[in-house]
């Protein structure tokens, strides 16, 4: 079987259903389930459709991995054209050949909860399908998505960051699309923040200027809010997010939860802020499997520089606007030192675009050519 396996997916087919098969052959039961219905199927369910394998272990399928699928494709606004192009099953695998009670119960709650299809009975996998899995797709503890065309033939090795990513904007999710969605892609504030929040979403829409700040350190947060706070008032047009840090310690959590108290201002939830950190990591995950470097790939130079900036214990800003790539990232007493120069800065108004009425600005640009960043900041500087 697993040589037949090795034969098939070399040959060109006029459908998936041949491969399907093979992969999850067994007479004497229908493979899968809709979990939201746990009506059984067949492989016929899947004909004609473009098919994303999720492969994991049913332990490591975390919650907020699950809630950011399901807002990146059923929730997503082109779910609606696209929803009777693709499918979506789940194929869980234990750590071991046998199954422990924790992974049974997970598999168990897990099949009956997510809104796509899943394997209804996985230990009855063939030995030479996990096989195959495991050496020829590579699968080993972290969960991939492996992406077939309509036709069978396999598209992408793992479609689960780009689909982080972009969404249902990623379709038909190959690996090639994933190309063609980098091709022209800068770092702006519509990539870090689109889809995760409407709100969010509307802001970068209305080109307004936004600022993603981060720290765990409420001295400083605090410090910064109260700044922030006065310049508003001076005619600052200037909308904060805080996000926290990648890893929600409960440090994190208290300030967050705290959020009235410490003055944060339009904090996102918990998941949101999660949403936040596990997009910018599958970017990065996204580059380095394309070969990029950070050397040669300015996008993934930033990426890497705002993650190693949340590695750190001072505080942190980026601040941007819209769809403009002049993004500004400083860290630390830089942040203040950079607002207690808005005397100097503000006589720059038609160029900082950050007081007065922007709403008929169309993408405005954030301190284009403005001399006195450059001054102060030029290695911060994020580059075109």
């Amino acid at each position: 079987m697993y040589d037949k396996l090795l034969d098939l997916a070399r040959e060109e087919h006029i459908d998936n259903q041949m491969i399907l098969t093979l992969f999850f052959s067994c007479k004497k039961y229908l493979p899968f389930k809709d979990c939201s219905t746990q009506m059984k199927l067949g492989v016929s369910e899947l004909k004609n459709k473009t098919v994303l394998l999720l492969i994991s272990n049913p332990l490591v399928l975390k919650p907020v991995d699950i809630l950011l699928l399901v807002q990146q494709t059923c929730d997503h606004p082109l779910n609606k054209r696209l929803r009777e192009s693709y499918m979506i099953v789940w194929i869980p695998l234990p750590s071991s050949y046998t199954w422990t009670d924790a992974e049974e119960n997970s598999f168990n709650f897990l099949s009956d909860s997510l809104p796509w299809h899943a394997v209804r009975k996985p230990r009855l996998l063939s030995s030479s399908m996990v096989k195959y899995i495991k050496e020829q797709w590579n699968f080993k503890d972290e969960s991939i998505m492996v992406a077939l065309d309509s036709k069978g033939k396999l598209t992408n090795y793992n479609a689960l960051d780009m689909i982080n990513i972009w969404g249902l904007q990623a379709y038909p999710f190959s690996a090639s699309k994933e190309k063609e969605l980098w091709q022209d892609q800068n770092l702006t504030m519509q990539l870090l923040l689109d889809d995760i929040n409407p709100l969010l979403t509307y802001w970068v829409e209305q080109g307004k200027n936004i600022c993603l700040y981060g720290s765990e350190n409420l001295v400083w947060i605090q410090q910064f809010n109260d700044k922030i706070t006065d310049l508003k008032l001076a005619g600052l047009q200037l909308e904060t997010i805080y996000v926290g840090k990648s890893q929600l310690s409960d440090q994190v959590r208290q300030i967050m939860a705290g959020s009235g108290e410490k003055n944060l201002s339009d904090p996102l939830s918990f998941s949101n802020v999660q949403f936040f950190w596990l997009r910018l990591e599958s970017m990065r995950r996204s580059k380095l499997r394309l070969r990029m470097t950070p050397s040669s790939d300015h996008v993934l130079a930033e990426l890497s520089a705002l993650l190693d900036m949340d590695d750190g214990e001072e505080g942190w800003a980026v601040i941007g606007n819209g769809v403009s790539t002049d993004i500004i990232r400083l860290q630390g007493m830089q942040v203040m030192e950079f607002l207690r120069n808005y005397s100097a800065w503000k006589e720059n108004i038609a160029k900082f675009e950050l007081s007065g009425d922007t709403r008929n600005v169309q993408h405005p640009d954030f301190m284009k050519g403005v001399a006195l960043t450059h001054t102060l900041y030029p290695q911060k500087k994020m580059k075109n």
